[in-house]
Formats: C-alpha cells, structure tokens, sequence
C-alpha cells in the first residue's frame, strides 16, 4: 500500500501479486493511484517511477481480474481481511485459510484467568515454523516472498486445517444453515481459544496472501456436495460478508472432483489445473 490524502496517513491498492501451487508469479501489476502523498518506499517498495510504467492497471481492472481469479478457489494467506477490503470484494469463509487466525499458529495468552489467542505476525510465523528469516529489518517487503511464505505456512499444515476446517462445515451444516458463531476480527483483539476452534478461522487480519491449492480430499467429496444444499447462511463478519449463493461448500480451487479423480490426497494439484493465488503489499 501507498499513503495518500494529508500527510499520506490513508492507505491505497498499489501493487497486487498472484502466485500459484507451485508458487509461481501467474500476476504481478501495479495500481494506479491518484495523488500519492506518500509512496512507503522503504516498506513497500514502490517508486513513483512503478505506478507511472507500463505495468500499471486501473483499480477497476485489477479487482475484475481477482474477483475472476478467486471465484471457486481456496484463498490462502496471512491476515486477509484487509487484502480484500482494499480490492472491495468478499470470499466465503470456507474457502478461506488464513494463517493469522488459524490456531495452531495463534499465540496464547492469558487474560483475566482466561486464555485468549492473538494472531503472530507473518514473519515470525515463518521464523518458527520454516526456520528462515523473511521481511528483514531495513529492507523493503517482497510481495512475492510474502505469498510464497504464506503458502508455505499453509502447506506444512495442510491435512490437519482441512480436518479442521471439515469441523467447522458439518457444525454449520448442524445448526440448519445458521451458523451460530461469535466472530469477532482478530486484528486489534483477542480471541478465546474456543471463539477460533469453533468460528471460520480464516478470518481478518492483513498482509500477503496465496489463492489457490490443492486437489480436495475424496473424503470431503461427499460432505461438500451435502453442504452444498444444507449451509445456506455461513457466519459473516468484517471484511469477509459472504455471499454463498451457487457455492458449493467446499469447491475450493483445488475443487472440481471432475479434476481430482485418481489423485491421491497427497498428490500435488494435477499439471494441467490452475490454482491461482494472490498477494497484495501494502
């Protein structure tokens, strides 16, 4: 992002980068932005000379081309809420894995007697669970390193998110379509232990972000097409206000069963298919 209006203190869409499975650039393009009062070069690493070239894009045309991109795919990354409030557009819950707000990897705290989870951010995520160093001090952020990071992240914990994620659809599916969930962002707040395991994890925050993933589990095959006609109405909250209508439960970028047939859950997504994923620095 970009800083504009007095002082440069609001945000704007500047640069948006999608990845793929195999962690990929399919998409790296900036934003135009009118008036930028400050370019947060030593973050972002945007110059005036990147938003005046020819790899600059009308906000309009970018966020076309995402929505498109999104539809029927897994959106994969860290602290997402704010990456789709930029862009204005919304993704279903399911659909979502956002690394901020998944458990395992939330710090714990306590508060009042009363554990709580807090989101850690992107690069210590990384530090302790790939055992590299990303976003060093003094460098600008790679949009591109960030995705791939996220990705990564979501990779190492693959089977259990989506057993997880299973939970939170059949306990949907239970409650008749009314998925009776407090969800509450988790950007500026603490969340208990029990809000997180039983609400879409897959929730708020922001930094970069991966779309895409996977083959779906055989196992999730059946359940999906179930979910499919009993959720009709998903928890909704902050950036993520879900429209399901014509959404399969569970058809994920790595979705399609016609694809999947004769994959093993374990296999890669197959050559052929594209899973494409996004990230957007701010």
């Amino acid at each position: 992002m970009v800083g504009v209006g007095p002082e440069g203190l609001e945000s704007a869409l500047a640069r948006v980068v999608m990845v793929n499975w195999a962690e990929e650039v399919v998409l790296d393009t900036f934003v135009k932005v009118a008036h930028v009062t400050d370019y947060r070069t030593f973050v972002s690493g945007i110059t005036a000379e990147d938003l005046e070239g020819s790899r600059v894009m009308e906000l309009a045309d970018v966020r076309n081309l995402v929505r498109i991109t999104l539809s029927g795919k897994i959106l994969i990354g860290h602290a997402l809420e704010n990456d789709l409030k930029a862009l204005n557009i919304t993704h279903p819950w399911h659909d979502i894995r956002d690394s901020a707000t998944y458990a395992p990897f939330m710090r714990e705290i306590l508060s009042d007697d009363k554990k709580l989870l807090r989101p850690r951010k992107l690069k210590e995520l990384v530090q302790n669970n790939l055992g590299r160093e990303i976003q060093e001090l003094g460098k600008s952020h790679d949009p591109i390193e960030d995705a791939r990071s996220a990705l990564q992240l979501y990779k190492s914990e693959r089977m259990a998110w989506e057993k997880a994620v299973m939970a939170q659809v059949a306990t949907a599916q239970l409650q008749g379509g009314q998925a009776k969930i407090d969800v509450q962002p988790l950007t500026n707040r603490a969340a208990s232990p029990e809000q997180i395991e039983f609400s879409p994890r897959h929730q708020h925050a922001y930094t970069p972000p991966y779309i895409g993933g996977p083959p779906t589990l055989p196992s999730l095959r059946r359940h999906r097409m179930l979910a499919t006609q009993v959720v009709t109405a998903p928890p909704t909250s902050g950036g993520y206000n879900v429209d399901t209508a014509g959404y399969p439960m569970y058809f994920r970028g790595r979705s399609a069963p016609s694809r999947m047939q004769g994959y093993h859950p374990q296999h890669l997504p197959p050559p052929a298919t594209y899973y494409a994923p996004h990230h957007f620095t701010y």
